[in-house]
């Protein structure tokens, strides 16, 4: 029987990309895919005839390329996140607005994770700067006006979804002014709206925060952990997995009782391995909101430097006969230059943090011992 591959994202999902790019409207689909597009203006966002050909390649009930992240998930039996969409928002096409909006205006950030950089983060900006590193990135200045005056052109009737997308959007107040306006803007916000922070959980919510969270449906925090004590500290850098697990354990005790949470996973090269840890820890902790709704664990693929293009052969041979094998795009093969490229780079902060990787993760440095 053939699979039904219906996205809803690609039929109901927009992403607006205002920080890679301080002149453009950058637009796409879906927040894991790569192919951002430019819009001719604010007005021309949802109807743009760029986000045309991916949904008519869904149509056909083809995969499309680039939707490898959900498609390698599903062939090693995970939960994608075009299914997790699909169950959230059904089958629907030709909609007069979007159902889920991913919103990206701000770069504030308070950490460095190995897994970022200067175009997400002005803390990484701060830290180059520091070192005397050069870099080319967006500046650091909000866009949260245009970003109001776009919102305020589309046809949000059947929007159901948002997602607030980083820097770190519980630093400052940009993302809760947009997130107050949503429920202005949204037809009956309180029965309808769903806003999801994606937060590094170093931050906490003031009370006065909490009569907008109030406003909606469901407040969900997505907090972003890739490992646990000095794994999670040496990816997350310079947050303290103590500080972090107390905040968010202390957040699941006193926020409004629509509040629920969701773990996301970046997997790559340094906690593909021990991924386990984690699902181990939210399992024993943090399974449910006080009101016992589950805490999703979502998984998605790390991209840059420490994406698994860049696992080792020993690495992979570790991990061939484990559902973990099928995470890994078909093709691939060891790239010794681009392995070395990273390698010294993990040197060269090691050094300027004072870490060392192969203590902290002593397997994983064993599978690029020939590299070392």
């Amino acid at each position: 029987m053939t699979q039904n591959l219906h996205c809803s994202m690609i039929h109901g999902g927009l992403q607006i990309n205002l920080k890679n790019d301080r002149n453009q409207i950058l637009i796409n689909q879906c927040c894991l895919r790569d192919d951002m597009k430019p819009s001719s203006g604010i007005d021309n966002v949802w109807q743009n005839k760029s986000l045309i050909p991916l949904r008519n390649t869904n149509l056909e009930n083809q995969w499309a390329k680039g939707c490898w992240h959900c498609e390698g998930n599903e062939a090693a039996g995970l939960t994608s996140f075009r299914t997790g969409m699909l169950e959230k928002f059904g089958h629907k096409t030709n909609l007069s607005g979007p159902q889920r909006l991913d919103l990206m205006f701000d770069i504030s950030c308070n950490l460095a994770c190995r897994m970022c950089g200067p175009d997400a983060s002005t803390f990484w900006q701060r830290h180059l700067t520091d070192n005397h590193i050069p870099f080319d990135a967006p500046g650091p200045d909000s866009r949260v006006d245009e970003m109001t005056a776009i919102l305020k052109t589309l046809d949000l009737s059947n929007l159901e979804m948002v997602v607030f997308c980083g820097g770190e959007t519980l630093l400052g107040q940009s993302y809760w002014r947009v997130a107050e306006l949503l429920t202005e803007l949204v037809p009956n916000s309180q029965d309808q709206l769903t806003v999801c922070f994606q937060t590094n959980g170093t931050m906490p919510i003031a009370e006065r925060y909490y009569p907008i969270i109030e406003k909606c449906q469901l407040v969900k925090l997505h907090i972003s952990l890739d490992g646990t004590g000095n794994r999670f500290e040496y990816q997350r850098w310079p947050a303290k997995w103590n500080q972090v697990a107390d905040n968010i354990l202390n957040l699941k005790e006193t926020l409004p009782v629509n509040v629920m949470f969701l773990i996301e996973e970046t997997m790559n090269i340094f906690n593909l391995y021990y991924q386990s840890e984690l699902e181990a820890w939210v399992n024993d902790n943090f399974s449910t909101n006080r009101l016992g709704d589950i805490t999703n664990h979502t998984r998605h693929l790390a991209k840059k430097e420490f994406a698994l293009d860049n696992l080792s052969q020993a690495y992979v041979d570790a991990i061939a006969h484990t559902p973990l094998a099928n995470l890994i795009e078909p093709g691939w093969q060891e790239n010794s230059d681009n392995i070395r490229t990273m390698i010294a780079k993990i040197q060269l902060f090691d050094q300027i943090r004072g870490e060392d990787w192969r203590k902290t993760f002593p397997e994983v440095a064993e599978f690029y011992s020939k590299f070392l």
